[in-house]
């Protein structure tokens, strides 16, 4: 029977898959007598998901609490996970726009162990097992087939993928290529694809897959020249932004259009329900998500919510414009229709009255 038992909430990202599944996976090997349990819940959710599971019979029985990928936005969750939890719980969390409050609870968060490289959660949680008991336990071989794909999580996680001059071509396609993997999937298979890759190595999984990658990207690349030649370049709040309307590939298509509009200091990716913000270092969309958008993120990298449903929107214009084409379309049959006396009088009657007046 498990002596422990672990609560994790984290983001339903790659990265927010990654983090706590990379516990699960070194699980039988590190951390035995534990029992993990996950919940993952989209961005600006953990307050909301985290009362509602303090309610449960699982809460009772828990020992700890991890969140990954995400901090709480609320200081009174914080003072519940201290009541409840005392030091048994900890924050793997890397987003910019929150580190002032992980800051305040520096003691339970977990930080990298390279400041150079810009970590995600799923890397501050391979640092974090490296300075546990038993992580030598793992074979050599598992480590370093572990340690690749917790590499290609943040190198993609944090643009790195595209950013960093010193990565491998190979390292590029090989992030780009897990990250288009995981969006393939449903979310609910989310969590058994990212085990299925955890548990062997990328090399033979990219390979058995190699036909599945190459119709992927073909795919994207239709769908970003599609999507991009719609994009809007317009003033927002004194910055220029590139805007354009895509449910699918926000980061890639975010990257595409600053490449083709460098004079953008943003791009401002709109999809149903929330928006993707990309920089080229010209403006901190992690402020302007968290301002404008409830959300927050990295300064060239962020996201948040909206208020609005630009579908339904953009429906009721179309609705709209119907309904005056319509309109227009009977008042110029009406004014047609009324014509003139003569129109209307049979073409004998006419002559007759032709031969009469002369």
């Amino acid at each position: 029977m498990a002596q422990q038992l672990i609560k994790v909430f984290s983001h339903n990202d790659l990265d927010g898959f990654g983090a706590p599944l990379l516990l699960k996976a070194v699980q039988p090997t590190m951390l035995a007598n534990v029992e993990i349990s996950m919940t993952n819940c989209g961005a600006g959710r953990i307050d909301d998901e985290f009362a509602k599971w303090l309610t449960t019979s699982e809460a009772s029985q828990t020992t700890d609490v991890y969140i990954m990928d995400m901090t709480p936005d609320s200081d009174y969750t914080f003072q519940q996970l201290n009541s409840n939890f005392a030091n048994h719980w900890l924050v793997f969390d890397h987003h910019e726009s929150e580190a002032e409050l992980r800051n305040k609870y520096a003691a339970n968060s977990i930080v990298a162990t390279n400041p150079d490289i810009a970590p995600s959660a799923t890397s501050l949680v391979w640092d974090w097992l490296h300075q546990q008991a038993h992580f030598a336990d793992l074979s050599e071989q598992r480590q370093k087939n572990l340690a690749y794909l917790v590499e290609l999580i943040r190198a993609y996680d944090t643009w790195d993928w595209q950013n960093d001059p010193d990565m491998s071509d190979q390292e590029r396609q090989d992030a780009d290529n897990f990250d288009q993997l995981f969006w393939f999937n449903p979310l609910q298979d989310s969590a058994a694809f990212v085990e299925n890759v955890l548990s062997t190595d990328w090399q033979n999984y990219a390979a058995q897959n190699s036909l599945l990658i190459k119709t992927l990207n073909e795919r994207r690349a239709k769908y970003l020249k599609s999507h991009l030649k719609d994009t809007l370049i317009t003033q927002i709040d004194g910055h220029t932004f590139g805007v354009v309307y895509a449910s699918d590939y926000k980061s890639e298509i975010a990257h595409e259009l600053l490449k083709e509009h460098p004079d953008a200091e943003a791009a401002l990716v709109i999809s149903p329900v929330s928006v993707s913000l990309r920089s080229n270092g010209k403006l901190d969309v992690a402020k302007f998500a968290e301002k404008y958008f409830n959300g927050g993120g990295h300064a060239d990298a962020a996201g948040g919510r909206l208020t609005v449903n630009p579908v339904k929107v953009g429906e009721q214009a179309v609705v709209d414009d119907l309904v005056e084409t319509i309109k227009n379309h009977q008042e110029s049959n009406q004014t047609a229709d009324e014509g003139t006396l003569a129109d209307d009088i049979d073409p004998e009657l006419a002559e007759k009255m032709r031969n009469l007046f002369k």
